[in-house]
C-alpha cells in the first residue's frame, strides 16, 4: 500500500520513509503497547476509552507518556490522512537500547509509532479453530508480545480458518484478535469475564452495555467450552470487526443457525450504540 500516512515520535510523514531502530526494545524484547482507535466520517470511536486503555497499559510496564499530548498525535494523524473511514494503529515502546540488553537504562526516551489506514469491508461468518490458549498470563496488557496469538491463528489459517477461540482447561478465554460471545442452550449470552487472561476489549463493553436492560443482557463468568457443541450462535467482537458472527468451529460440534433471531436483534441493539458513540 502506498502513501500511508504515518507518524514517528511527533514527526508526521510517509510509512515507507519512516525508520525505526533495530534495537527499539518493540523489536528486541517486546517492550511495547499498542491501541488500535476505528473512525466513522472522520470521527474517532469511543476514543476516550481506547486512550483510557492506552494509559492503563503503558502505567502497566511503567512507561511514563503525555497522554494529552498522543491524544493529540492520534487525531492529527487520522486529519493528514483524509481518510473518511478507518482506523489508526498507535504503538508506544519503552525507547531503544545502546546495545541489547534485558535490564533498561532509566533514561530512555519513549519511543511513539503509529499509522491511518483505511476500514476494510466486515467479511461474512468466518470459520474459527479452538485451540489451547497458550499466551502469556498478562493478556490484559494490551502489549505487542503477541507470539501465541501468531502461532495458533497460523496453524488455523492452513486449516481454512480466519481465527481462533482459545481456552485455558475447558473454560472459554477470547480469540485470537477478538472478544467472544455467544447464545447458550437457554438463550443466554455468555462471555468470559474479565481476568488477566482477557483483554478488556472496548467494543466488549459497547455490546454489554448496549444489551443492559435488554432480554438479552450478558452473563459473564466462566464459559465452558462444551456449551459451544449446543450454542446456535457464537461471535466475536473488535474494533476493526464490530460484531462478526462465526459459521464453523473446528473441534466443536457447533452448528451456526444463520439468521438467528436474537443475534439479530443484538446486532440492532449493538448498531444503535455504535451511532450513539458516533454522535457522542
Amino acid at each position: 500500500m502506498e502513501n500511508i500516512h504515518a507518524v514517528y515520535n511527533g514527526r508526521f510523514d510517509s510509512l515507507n520513509n519512516i525508520k525505526i531502530s533495530p534495537l527499539s526494545r518493540a523489536y528486541t524484547f517486546s517492550d511495547s503497547v499498542y491501541e488500535v482507535i476505528p473512525f466513522c466520517n472522520s470521527c474517532t470511536i469511543a476514543f476516550d476509552k481506547h486512550i483510557l486503555r492506552l494509559e492503563k497499559s503503558c502505567n502497566a510496564l511503567s512507561f511514563q507518556v503525555d497522554i494529552k499530548s498522543i491524544s493529540i498525535e492520534i487525531n492529527e494523524l487520522i486529519k493528514k490522512s483524509n481518510l473518511k473511514n478507518g482506523y489508526v494503529y498507535y504503538q508506544i515502546s519503552r525507547g531503544t537500547d545502546v546495545i541489547r540488553s534485558h535490564l533498561f537504562q532509566d533514561d530512555l526516551e519513549i519511543e511513539r509509532f503509529g499509522y491511518a489506514l483505511p476500514s476494510m469491508p466486515i467479511p461474512s461468518p468466518i470459520s474459527a479453530m479452538l485451540c489451547d490458549d497458550d499466551r502469556w498470563g498478562k493478556c490484559n496488557i494490551k502489549s505487542t508480545s503477541l507470539l501465541g496469538n501468531v502461532l495458533s491463528m497460523n496453524k488455523a489459517k492452513s486449516l481454512g480458518c480466519q481465527e481462533v477461540v482459545m481456552h485455558r482447561d475447558g473454560f472459554m478465554t477470547e480469540a485470537g484478535a477478538s472478544n467472544v460471545f455467544y447464545f447458550d442452550s437457554s438463550g443466554v449470552v455468555r462471555t468470559s469475564a474479565l481476568s488477566e487472561n482477557i483483554l478488556p476489549g472496548i467494543t466488549r463493553q459497547i455490546l454489554i452495555n448496549a444489551l443492559e436492560g435488554t432480554s438479552y443482557c450478558v452473563q459473564e463468568g466462566k464459559c465452558d467450552i462444551e456449551d459451544f457443541n449446543t450454542s446456535p450462535c457464537i461471535w466475536l467482537t473488535s474494533s476493526t470487526k464490530g460484531l462478526l458472527p462465526i459459521k464453523n468451529l473446528i473441534g466443536t460440534d457447533y452448528v451456526f443457525q444463520e439468521n438467528y433471531e436474537g443475534y439479530l436483534e443484538i446486532s440492532d441493539f449493538f448498531k444503535s450504540a455504535m451511532q450513539s458513540h458516533l454522535e457522542a
